[in-house]
């Protein structure tokens, strides 16, 4: 079967189609784009900061559900997926994590997102994705340590089209879909769009690995895991978007954008083993995005009100019997005001930003019986004020900024956690610079510093809750509490990088390379304190310091751009990832022990082969690499084949941390799409080999699939 699914890929990505319908994506000029994730309309071109788009063609020609899926397959972010539509990102060492807020900063259309669950993300509603890599606190505030991923929705137009689409494959997966855009006159535009996506069948876990796998790393995916199924693993979403806007005058135009998903009866499986329980939840967000923009001769104004809103109910079990057992409510709101003011070579961005948090949730031990929650309700207040200068002539350009935020962060009180509340002040200057300079034949050196704040989650600060869970087979109970930290300090971090890039005057070489370095001071961490009580503390420091790579090459620039022939790469490599803990042993006596960070991948990314006859016809070969991670072994009892021989007893470990190094794995994916005047046809094969991997110790991914599609252009 192997063999002749290979057979297909390479007559098929060779072939040369005889279709009459041109591929307009063909004309889409990616260094043109005014990104605007940097709030100052800026040419990707002219930033030295490390910039990637994912641009119509790519969110077109990339199969991809929802943004997980489409990052995992163009980025070289660490990304981390979980049955259950569920999902995190990291970037640059920063470690994915699903349980508190990100360091990845997410928006829409700059502003907020609402969630940091990227696999509860349609793509269908988006135009472009901008990610830019490093601290960007001076612009956004809390939670860009690592970095931006800014989602440009789909505009109105002058001219009305849209598409009908859908799509079915393995695990009883179906979506269907549809999009419009157009004008009601000469004055407004609008666009609007709806998805539902549904899989009917638990999948099925692969049963091969391309990489060699010793015993051990095959007894950490488990053997039986091998061709199995990860049982309760179906759910459906559903989504709607709509935009309108109006050019009021020759200067002045409003607008509002909305997006809401309704993603009810999300089956849990908790793990592999289902160890947690086989529970379900429901998932409903809206976001309602609103702006006033004035654009004069060497001045732009833009105002933005922001409201989104999510839901989330957790089941105890995926019966009728089951109840909700944990409920919470997360609303954003706020406004941003920004002035873009250009001056012959300078260009000068002022803005002030006010951003509320507002988290509430209730916990139940029986139907309607409360008891304590994992987290005190609590709400954070922002107000900032920032500016950021930017200065060109001839190949040299530069930015300067800085940010003050003053933050209010309320807890409430809480009796069932002890917690008697109380109200936290911070503030936060952060400074950020960038310059870059292009020498004759395009070639390019950029560099960046940037420093960035993270205030404390609140459960890390002022809660307690406890987990249990009965096994059987052992007559054991297993017991974990958690309890917060009220010393916690804010998390901080100074980041630098510097690249090199070049641009082949004809496009057949685009290249990069970029060194990063960042020191993570106060980084919040599990500890135990005892037993099985674990809480959080500030660790003395971290750092995180890589490579990143960038390469692709167009042998259809060297044939006026009749085709297209690309070969691509995008790599991170981790180079150090170490945490510094200041620690106390049993006879009171100090000692620093350096440790290397868990749950962050040593080296991640993509490369693959994409050829477009700018016909009709065009297919892609795609692999991504998933690079070896440290992980703290929570599953020891169901899987007793792991011996304390296994554990990973270096990098500041004893075999008593029970620290387990996953393999690497690399997972390929193959695609084919034909357009036959305003009818598209295509084939998706995911993780064709049918690797078993995980992405997150417990959660083995789906074996191979196969998805057909049809879509109807107008």
């Amino acid at each position: 079967m192997k063999k002749l699914l290979l057979l297909f890929v390479l007559f098929q990505l060779f072939r040369v189609s005889d279709a009459q319908e041109a591929d307009s994506l063909k004309n889409y000029v990616l260094e043109e784009v005014k990104i605007t994730s940097t709030r100052m309309n800026t040419r990707l071109k002219d930033l030295p900061q490390k910039v990637e788009i994912i641009d119509k063609a790519e969110l077109n020609s990339i199969p991809s559900e929802n943004l997980a899926e489409l990052l995992k397959k163009k980025t070289n972010l660490d990304i981390i997926q979980y049955p259950g539509l569920s999902a995190s990102i990291g970037m640059r060492g920063f470690s994915p994590s699903a349980h508190s807020r990100s360091y990845t900063l997410f928006l829409i259309n700059g502003k907020p997102a609402g969630t940091t669950n990227m696999a509860s993300i349609n793509t269908q509603a988006l135009e472009r994705v901008e990610i830019i890599k490093g601290p960007y606190s001076v612009l956004y505030g809390s939670d860009a340590m690592g970095g931006v991923i800014n989602m440009i929705t789909k505009k109105g137009t002058n001219r009305t089209s849209g598409s009908m689409s859908v799509k079915a494959g393995s695990f009883a997966n179906l979506n269907y879909n549809g999009n419009i855009t157009g004008s009601l006159d000469s004055k407004t535009s609008f666009a609007m769009g709806f998805s539902r996506t549904e899989q009917r069948q638990d999948y099925r876990i692969g049963k091969n690995n391309l990489l060699s796998l010793s015993d051990k790393e095959s007894n950490m995916l488990d053997k039986a895991s091998f061709g199995d199924v990860m049982r309760n693993s179906k759910y459906e979403a559903n989504h709607i978007n709509g935009e309108l806007s109006r050019q009021l005058n020759d200067k002045w135009s409003i607008g509002a954008t909305s997006m809401y998903l309704v993603a009810n009866d999300i089956e849990t499986p908790g793990n592999y083993w289902g160890s947690y329980g086989q529970s379900k939840k429901d998932i409903n967000r809206i976001n309602l995005y609103g702006n006033i923009n004035g654009n004069f001769r060497s001045q732009s104004i833009s105002i933005n009100p922001y409201f989104t809103s999510e839901n989330t109910l957790n089941y105890t079990d995926n019966t009728e019997n089951g109840f909700v057992s944990f409920n919470s409510l997360v609303n954003e709101y706020g406004l941003k005001i920004q002035d873009n003011i250009d001056l012959n070579d300078f260009h000068i961005l002022v803005g002030t930003d006010l951003d509320i948090y507002d988290y509430k949730s209730e916990r139940f031990k029986e139907k309607a019986t409360p008891t304590n929650p994992y987290s005190p309700n609590h709400k954070s207040s922002k107000a900032a004020a920032f500016t950021q200068l930017a200065y060109a002539i001839g190949g040299f350009r530069a930015n300067a900024g800085t940010r003050f935020d003053y933050i209010t962060y309320d807890i409430a009180r809480n009796d069932s956690l002890n917690g008697t509340g109380g109200k936290e002040n911070y503030y936060a200057l952060n400074p950020s610079v960038g310059a870059q300079y292009t020498f004759p034949f395009n070639l390019k050196v950029h560099s960046s510093f940037g420093t960035a704040y993270s205030v404390p989650d609140a459960f890390k600060v002022a809660g307690y809750y406890s987990v249990s869970e009965y096994f059987a087979a052992w007559d054991f109970w297993w017991v974990k509490k958690y309890i917060g930290n009220p010393d916690l300090k804010p998390e901080s971090s100074a980041t630098y990088d510097f690249g090199l890039n070049y641009v082949a005057p004809n496009k057949f070489i685009s290249a990069d390379m970029t060194y990063f370095h960042t020191k993570h001071k106060d980084k919040i961490i599990e500890y135990t304190l005892g037993g099985d009580t674990t809480s959080y503390k500030n660790a003395n420091s971290s750092t995180m310091a890589g490579l990143e790579y960038l390469f692709s090459t167009n042998f259809g620039a060297l044939f006026n751009d009749k085709f297209k022939l690309e070969l691509y790469m995008n790599f991170t490599q981790i180079l150090k990832n170490d945490v510094t803990e200041g620690l106390i042993d049993t006879q009171g006596n100090d000692s620093i022990v350096i440790r290397h960070m868990l749950y962050t991948r040593k080296s991640n990314g993509n490369f693959g082969i994409l050829f477009d006859n700018y016909n009709g016809f065009s297919t892609r070969l795609h692999a991504r690499y998933i690079g070896s991670r440290l992980e703290r072994d929570n599953f020891s009892r169901l899987r007793p084949d792991i011996n304390p021989e296994d554990y990973y007893t270096i990098g500041g470990y004893t075999a008593a941390d029970k620290i387990l190094e996953h393999p690497d794995h690399l997972i390929f994916d193959y695609s084919v799409f034909y357009t036959i005047k305003n009818k598209r046809f295509g084939i998706t094969i995911s993780n064709i080999l049918d690797e078993n991997y995980t992405e997150k110790d417990g959660y083995n991914m789906p074996g191979r699939m196969i998805t057909g599609s049809f879509t109807y252009q107008f």
